[in-house]
């Protein structure tokens, strides 16, 4: 999965040459995952503090190699207050996601609904189910793509028409995922913990551009925890893990950070964080992030390690991730016996 995008252009192209075994397509991954809530859990639908939250994630993706790899995810979710629910509430969120990948401009759309429920367990510890429901198209255009037929016996000339022929270049899918989360957030300090498990492609779903399953997406299952430890007045420890598995390839990626806080008061938040993660076997990535009030500006670098750099010259791309969180001021009547986390 660390090289997802490389893996997809592979296997666009296993598709359409006809290459006989099963190939399997890939997953987007954000290095900021912890920045990317409904990417990385359904059941992280509606946990956060306050009651809406919008955001949005992009990354472009080894510019060197020429082929610019770009991938945008928009998202937003609140909390459902309903009368009656004892200690829980309930979540609704919706997810949109953009990817377009090598010469052949491979691209992924994926639009999610997402709900979760949430309930409280203990003082300070709360437990969510998630589940979403998306649906996709896979896209490519092959009068971006050469072939061999191309060759005229002396030299390559792209300009003429090329034998092969292409059942669709886009397909349509359905797909499913769910998850677990535990959150831990103290009410006397910045303490918070949250972990929790995923699974995606429930449903296994075609996306082959040949009309049979040659090409499936696979139950994708992710382990994911970031924490925040106030050990300062004024001072933070941020850290962070995941490790997901899509057969054959998985990810492992940790990291840690401190955040310190220039000025906190009930009204006003400003907050500078920085730290530094890896990806095992694939990346260092740098991370730096602004928090205001009630905004969050993160961005990192992909520094590539793996044998890839030999193309990408260890440029593996900048990311950027926003999110704005709204809290609305209730009258007494509406407060419920289960704090607003």
């Amino acid at each position: 999965m660390t090289t997802r995008n490389w893996i997809a252009a592979v296997v666009l192209m296993g598709l359409m040459t006809g290459v006989g075994e099963r190939l399997l397509a890939q997953d987007l991954h954000f290095s900021q995952y912890y920045n990317a809530p409904l990417n990385t859990s359904p059941a992280l639908t509606g946990v956060f503090s306050g009651d809406i939250r919008m955001g949005a994630n992009a990354r472009q993706q080894w510019a060197s190699v020429p082929v610019p790899y770009l991938t945008f995810s928009g998202y937003y979710d609140r909390k459902i207050y309903v009368p009656g629910l004892t200690n829980g509430l309930l979540g609704g969120g919706i997810l949109f996601n953009y990817d377009k990948a090598g010469d052949g401009n491979l691209s992924w759309a994926q639009i999610g609904l997402a709900a979760s429920y949430t309930q409280q367990i203990a003082e300070t510890h709360y437990l969510t189910g998630g589940a979403m429901l998306q649906l996709g198209q896979r896209a490519f255009d092959p009068t971006k793509l050469n072939f061999d037929d191309q060759y005229n016996g002396d030299i390559f000339d792209p300009t003429l028409a090329s034998a092969e022929s292409f059942p669709k270049t886009s397909v349509a899918y359905t797909d499913l995922s769910a998850g677990i989360n535990w959150l831990m957030i103290s009410r006397d300090n910045r303490n918070e913990i949250v972990a929790g498990i995923a699974f995606y492609h429930l449903t296994q779903p075609a996306v082959g551009f040949f009309d049979d399953r040659s090409a499936t997406l696979p139950m994708r299952s992710a382990v994911y925890t970031h924490g925040v430890v106030q050990v300062a007045e004024k001072l933070d420890v941020v850290v962070h893990g995941a490790w997901q598995l899509l057969s054959p390839q998985r990810e492992i990626l940790a990291g840690a950070g401190a955040r310190y806080h220039l000025l906190v008061t009930p009204l006003q938040i400003i907050a500078l964080q920085a730290g530094l993660s890896y990806r095992l076997s694939d990346a260092l990535i740098p991370h730096i992030e602004l928090h205001y009030n009630d905004w969050m500006v993160g961005l990192s670098y992909d520094i590539n390690t793996s044998p890839f750099q030999v193309a990408t010259a260890r440029r593996g791309g900048p990311e950027i991730s926003l999110r704005y969180i709204i809290t609305k001021v209730k009258p007494p009547d509406a407060f419920k016996s289960c704090p607003v986390f």
